[in-house]
């Protein structure tokens, strides 16, 4: 059998489901590689090519499951290795530092500041402050209406507390 036959064979008989798994794992796992979510993206991904896996398993042979499995990983490997080459993630890295620097830099001057939240704030949500509408993060909860000061700037959050609240 020539390595074309087992390709064909280990593809022939994949359904949709299967192939739709795969695929949205697959990319969601690469995604990860080359625009870091925290794991987020590791966590799906990894979660969608373990649930492919187990359908091809109930719809295909144990050695087909075992072949696919061998060709996922030797594709993540061949991902990873190219983003290890083109060192992407040092990029976004410097990226991410020069934004957070010019957020610091616009904001900055908004320590202190009073503004009152549009939106229920519970670890994130959005205030108007200063008649400027931001994305805010505080560490417990805030109801919509609800005034609300900007204690910290940090290089990826706006930190707001409840204006006279047990904080």
């Amino acid at each position: 059998m020539t390595l074309a036959q087992c390709f064909e064979t280990l593809f022939a008989s994949i359904d949709m489901v299967t192939l739709c798994l795969w695929t949205t794992g697959f990319i969601l796992f690469c995604i990860e590689f080359f625009q870091p979510m925290h794991g987020v993206s590791y966590i799906l991904g990894t979660g969608l090519l373990s649930a492919a896996f187990g359908v091809r398993m109930v719809h295909g042979s144990a050695g087909e499951a075992f072949v696919f499995i061998w060709f996922t990983a030797i594709l993540l490997f061949a991902v990873h290795c190219v983003s290890l080459a083109t060192q992407k993630r040092g990029w976004l890295k410097v990226a991410r530092m020069e934004k957070a620097g010019a957020r610091t830099r616009k904001y900055g001057d908004l320590i202190d500041s009073i503004g009152i939240a549009n939106t229920p704030i519970d670890l994130t949500g959005s205030a108007t402050i200063n008649d400027v509408n931001l994305v805010v993060c505080s560490f417990t909860p805030i109801m919509q209406g609800e005034r609300v000061k900007i204690v910290k700037i940090t290089p990826d959050r706006i930190i707001v507390e409840r204006v006279g609240g047990d904080n």
